[in-house]
């Protein structure tokens, strides 16, 4: 076991943690002023290996807002400290910061080519789950790897194939063909599916821009191509009506609904209206359904905007949710901090209500 003493890190240990970058990697390395941002982070937590005086190496952790996910986002030791047990020190502490952050699983990212650090998580019990393709400035891929650090507390879904969804105005289509996709493999995930999808399934209008997709839209969608879909919703009528402006545009989106309506109600499409809870989503998914459910984003980036999310799994805790939003470009998020991310369900309870009417939404599908 290592000697060293772990501790977090500081603006003191800046100028040192960048050496240690550019003695570690070659490509993808932190900035200066990275490395200042997540010391300084609520959603970060930065240790640092000390040997006497010297910085020896670092482990970083972040987090998502009101997920049970974190995410080891860069480990290294110094080159003439390597093989000395440090890493594994700075693993553990990792890995007790993220149950003290209340994270039951720790997921990370390493290159294929580097074996060390790749059996040094297998040793510690990580999984691999995925290969994410072109993920470094090289094009190599990147190893997908995860341990769940409280198994007893969780059961866990397989994750589902990842879609990015490429506009800000797209998170169904792209929940919507990830949902497809589990169920039909053969179903294609690509920007022209996404557009093809958005245009169909869209409201028209938002509060600004372009609009989203319904409820209706989406399990329309769905019934085009091949899977049966119902539809639970919180009210009846056209939704999204109070964030559109002008008279006229209201007009429109009510139009679409009740078009949308009768397509549906001809497509045998079946539409529960009233308040519905957790317990009837996981009710819907038991026989193999997936869901399509509508979230405020504001619980997760503090924006008060209706979002689509794929639910794949639930157990005693948590709900499992594929978030097609990776986040801004400056937030160091990617598709493994989405996919089959697990939720408290008290807190998912909370996320799955939009706007002040509360507005619930969710679609099923499953193999025709």
């Amino acid at each position: 076991m290592s000697d060293a003493v772990i501790r977090r890190a500081t603006e003191g240990d800046i100028a040192r943690l960048v050496q240690i970058e550019n003695l570690c990697f070659t490509q993808d390395r932190m900035s200066r002023r990275t490395i200042r941002h997540f010391i300084a982070s609520s959603t970060a937590t930065f240790w640092v290996a000390m040997r006497g005086d010297a910085v020896v190496g670092y482990a970083l952790v972040i987090f998502r807002r009101n997920t049970a996910l974190a995410r080891l986002y860069s480990m290294a030791v110094d080159p003439t400290c390597q093989g000395q047990g440090i890493g594994q020190q700075l693993l553990a502490c990792a890995q007790e910061g993220t149950l003290d952050f209340g994270a039951p699983m720790l997921r990370l990212e390493v290159h294929p080519d580097n074996a060390a650090a790749i059996s040094l998580y297998r040793k510690n019990g990580y999984q691999e789950f995925a290969l994410y393709p072109d993920y470094y400035p090289d094009h190599s891929p990147a190893l997908r790897m995860e341990k769940v650090l409280v198994p007893q507390s969780m059961r866990r879904p397989s994750p589902l194939h990842f879609y990015h969804q490429t506009l800000p105005f797209t998170c169904g289509p792209a929940s919507l063909m990830m949902a497809m996709n589990a169920l039909n493999p053969a179903i294609e995930m690509d920007r022209s599916s996404e557009i093809a999808l958005w245009r169909e399934a869209t409201t028209i209008f938002m509060t600004s821009g372009h609009g989203g997709c319904g409820p209706l839209g989406l399990a329309l969608a769905a019934h085009r191509r091949g899977f049966s879909a119902g539809v639970l919703v919180s009210r009846e009528g056209p939704l999204f009506v109070d964030t559109v402006r002008k008279d006229e545009n209201r007009k429109v989106v009510e139009l679409v609904h009740y078009d949308f309506a009768a397509q549906a109600a001809k497509a045998g499409i079946t539409v529960q209206s009233g308040a519905f809870g957790i317990d009837d989503i996981e009710r819907h998914t038991r026989d193999g359904q997936m869901a399509l459910v509508l979230i405020s984003q504001y619980r997760i980036y503090g924006d008060k905007i209706p979002h689509w999310v794929v639910v794949s799994g639930f157990d005693d805790r948590f709900v499992y949710v594929t978030d097609p939003d990776i986040g801004e470009d400056d937030e160091p998020y990617n598709g493994s901090d989405c996919v089959s991310v697990p939720i408290l369900r008290h807190e998912f309870d909370l996320m799955a209500r939009y706007g002040r009417s509360k507005l619930q939404a969710a679609v099923f599908i499953n193999r025709a």
